[in-house]
C-alpha cells in the first residue's frame, strides 16, 4: 500500500511540472500538447487528478461524524387545536358579489365543488 502510495506522488509530482511547463510557455494548450507528443486525454486526466488532489490537501483530515446508537423517538402531536379550527371553517361561508351575480358558498364545502364554481364564473363573464 505504502508503494502505491509513492508511486502516486511522484505521478502527481511529475505531472505537476508538466502541467506547468504548459502553462508558462505562453503557447496554447493544444499546440504545446503536440509538440511535446503529449495526449489531450492523458494531460486532462492528470490535470483533474491534481485538481482533487490539491482539494484534498486544502480540506484537511475529514471529520468523523458521530454515529448515533440509540433508537430514534417517537413523539405524539396532539392535533385538537387544528380540529376546532376546522370545524369553524365549515361553519363560515364565502360570498363573492361581481355585479349582478351573488354566490354563496359552505366553507365546508369540497375544493372540486369551489373551483367550479369559480370556472363557471369566470365563464359567465
Amino acid at each position: 500500500m505504502a508503494t502505491r502510495l509513492a508511486i502516486r506522488e511522484k505521478q502527481l509530482e511529475t505531472w505537476t511540472a508538466i502541467i506547468q511547463e504548459c502553462r508558462n510557455s505562453g503557447m496554447k494548450t493544444k499546440d504545446w500538447l503536440a509538440e511535446n507528443n503529449i495526449s489531450k486525454d492523458q494531460y486532462y486526466y492528470w490535470f483533474k487528478q491534481l485538481r482533487l488532489a490539491a482539494c484534498m490537501q486544502s480540506s484537511g483530515p475529514q471529520p468523523k461524524l458521530p454515529v448515533e446508537s440509540e433508537k430514534p423517538q417517537i413523539v405524539k402531536l396532539e392535533c385538537a387545536d387544528y380540529q376546532n379550527n376546522f370545524d369553524s371553517c365549515s361553519n363560515s361561508r364565502i360570498r363573492i358579489n361581481r355585479g349582478s351575480i351573488h354566490i354563496e358558498i359552505d366553507g365546508g364545502a369540497a375544493p372540486a365543488v369551489i373551483r367550479s364554481i369559480m370556472e363557471a364564473l369566470v365563464d359567465a363573464e
